[in-house]
């Protein structure tokens, strides 16, 4: 909290301004009665809202994912998560996406907060870049959930597209192996299509 006068300092009048403050004050109180009156309103999610499920984010040192992926021999850590090392080799990010499943996690209070939104009618969007998909785990409608990086909820095939659901590739992938599709045997990967990388990628697919 005591970070937010810094975050809403742009929606606030500078001290010579003669406008009426937005908030009342700087704190939880304020920018809840602020948004009692919002309506459309947008949520931009990052990884911190995970963190406290036990999901790491990527560069906090010592607990970040990027620490964490020496023991996958690696050329560079982001290796893992690129399309060329995964069509090479696929099993470092199979055995990565095991301890990663969403099913393993609960959603947070801020997952839950977002769902309120939606409940009180107020949420037009909410932008994530985790695949952890713990939005929809939370009950955040799909329709409402922009995923930037893709999503364990759905998976396709490399080569001919096919979709395949949650627990289909969960099943395989909870057995350390690595899914192969039943139509053509291209490699199975998470996320809605293919594209140059595979999740977490900084390009929206």
């Amino acid at each position: 909290m005591e970070r937010l006068p810094g975050l809403l300092g742009d929606i606030l009048p500078s001290e010579q301004s003669d406008e009426s403050p937005v908030l009342k004050s700087f704190d939880l109180a304020g920018a809840a009665e602020y948004m009692a009156h919002c309506s459309n309103v947008i949520v931009m999610c990052g990884a911190g809202i995970s963190t406290s499920a036990g999901i790491p984010d990527f560069r906090s040192p010592g607990t970040g994912l990027y620490s964490q992926l020496a023991k996958y021999d690696l050329p560079f850590p982001e290796a893992i998560f690129q399309m060329d090392y995964f069509c090479q080799n696929p099993k470092p990010f199979f055995l990565l996406a095991k301890e990663l499943y969403p099913q393993k996690f609960t959603p947070t209070p801020a997952h839950y907060f977002i769902r309120l939104l939606n409940e009180k009618g107020k949420l037009l969007r909410t932008f994530t870049q985790n695949i952890d998909s713990l939005e929809r785990i939370a009950g955040i409608p799909p329709d409402k959930i922009v995923e930037a990086h893709g999503t364990f909820f759905t998976a396709h095939c490399l080569n001919c597209r096919k979709e395949y659901s949650l627990e289909q590739v969960k099943e395989i992938i909870f057995k350390d192996e690595i899914p192969y599709c039943d139509a053509c045997k291209g490699i199975i990967k998470p996320g809605r299509f293919p594209s140059r990388t595979l999740l977490f990628s900084s390009i929206i697919v």
